[in-house]
């Protein structure tokens, strides 16, 4: 078969779950286009007597081939390698997400049983100087999301910059969550403005702190000022625990979807 297609490459699609037999027919037919069943055979190697069942494994389950029903005999399809493996990451999401519900369902509750206790290493960053440092780092390494909550008027001048330049280099989802106070404040609403031109813009009451979550719960770190803690400086909490990231954006879609959507004018 194909001499030009690297090693590499069959062993990427084996990686994701292909069998030889599967890659050989796929590849075959990027090469060369169209076949019936006959013809891949003899193009592929792979024996007549098991050819359909590859080709229905390929086609109904793996989804990576078209059969043309209205050929005799039918011929057979490449879908293009982009719609392939967007084909296969779901599936394979979607059994990822069927195995891990299965398996917590039913190991959580023998592993709670024990009462083994957790090791997790906190990391606090003192002074306002080391946090805004480190929630500027977050900003700046996003790659697809930054939703910031903040109370404090002097943190959203100083992260607006970072995130505009975040935004230009193609953060798109850019969600803000504010305090209803902050609607009407005549210091606030310019800056505002200017953050409903790069973002989404919410507001409600009872907020807490500041905090930044990057990429959908990839990383997060959260900010606490003086007004919380009154005669100690401003510190920053982050823990290496794994569930940190993803609680910390679950818990910002809560309030964000509970909050009221601000227009500013």
């Amino acid at each position: 078969m194909s001499k030009e297609i690297p090693e590499t490459v069959k062993g990427s699609l084996k990686s994701i779950g292909l069998t030889d037999y599967e890659i050989s027919i796929y590849l075959t037919l990027i090469s060369k286009g169209p076949m019936d069943a006959r013809e891949l055979s003899n193009a592929s190697g792979v024996p007549y007597s098991r050819i359909y069942n590859i080709l229905t494994q390929l086609e109904k389950e793996k989804k990576w081939i078209i059969k043309e029903e209205e050929s005799r005999p039918s011929r057979y399809f490449a879908k293009s390698p982009d719609e392939a493996l967007v084909i296969a990451k779901k599936q394979y999401n979607d059994m990822f997400d069927d195995h891990s519900n299965l398996i917590i369902h039913n190991l959580s509750s023998i592993y709670q049983s024990h009462d083994t206790p957790i090791k997790v290493a906190l990391y606090i960053h003192r002074g306002r100087d080391m946090c805004l440092n480190r929630a500027i780092s977050l900003i700046n390494v996003a790659k697809t999301s930054i939703y910031l909550v903040s109370m404090n008027f002097e943190f959203l001048e100083i992260f607006y910059e970072d995130i505009r330049k975040a935004r230009a280099r193609g953060v798109t989802d850019i969600k803000l969550l504010i305090e209803e106070e902050s609607i009407n404040n005549e210091k606030s609403k310019e800056l505002l403005l200017k953050y409903q031109e790069i973002s989404e813009i919410k507001y409600r009451n009872q907020l807490f702190g500041t905090s930044i979550i990057i990429d959908e719960g990839e990383d997060a770190f959260i900010i606490l000022s003086q007004k919380f803690f009154k005669k100690r400086s401003y510190f920053g909490a982050i823990t290496d625990h794994i569930a940190f990231g993803p609680a910390s954006n679950y818990y910002f879609n809560y309030l964000y979807e509970t909050a009221e959507s601000a227009k500013i004018k």
